[in-house]
């Protein structure tokens, strides 16, 4: 028995569980219980995107909560404190879109909260940010499996726009150590 099947046996709650688990450790998406139970169930679609959105949350919290306590003494160890307190500066700055938009892509949850817990970001905005972009990608391929009968490939296109916003990132980040870069040699 692998533990897709495990899960499925217990239906909501196995998916309840498996939400909460997946989003703090490194397991597969949710996606894998969210197909087989909206063609079993068709009309609890909304339910089941409820309910892994719900779990995912928790999850999310596990992880940040997780990272926030035990994260500090490590990063400490592993970073210097100017870079722990630049990653924190840029978390605040970029923290809420960018655990939106990783909300919404193929990227694993359990990195998103374990980032946003390593550099503080204040927990009621990254459990928000998390639990909506969840939410929506859960009713998203749950719509489509209900209305449209097919299965949007998420992880496909989620890849694209996760290389896009990371260009973005990227871009952003080299202009804004150009403008320090600058500052810093006017001021000498």
């Amino acid at each position: 028995m692998n533990i897709q099947n495990f899960f499925l046996i217990f239906e909501d709650a196995g998916l309840f569980l498996y939400s909460i688990l997946k989003a703090f450790l490194p397991l597969p998406s949710l996606e894998v219980l969210l197909v087989p139970l909206c063609l079993k169930s068709p009309q609890k679609w909304i339910w089941y995107s409820m309910i892994g959105a719900a779990g995912t949350c928790i999850g999310g919290a596990i992880g940040y909560l997780l990272a926030w306590r035990i994260g500090s003494s490590v990063l400490k160890n592993i970073a210097a404190k100017e870079d722990i307190e630049k990653g924190e500066a840029l978390m605040e700055r970029y923290g809420v879109i960018a655990v939106f938009i990783g909300g919404i892509t193929p990227l694993p949850d359990f990195l998103l909260a374990y980032l946003a817990g390593f550099t503080h970001m204040p927990f009621l905005k990254f459990t928000l940010s998390d639990g909506i972009a969840r939410l929506l990608r859960s009713l998203l391929v749950t719509y489509c499996l209900n209305r449209l009968h097919t299965m949007i490939n998420v992880d496909r296109f989620g890849i694209w726009i996760s290389i896009l916003i990371l260009v973005w990132m990227i871009y952003e980040w080299v202009k804004t150590r150009r403008k320090l870069q600058a500052q810093r040699i006017s001021k000498k």
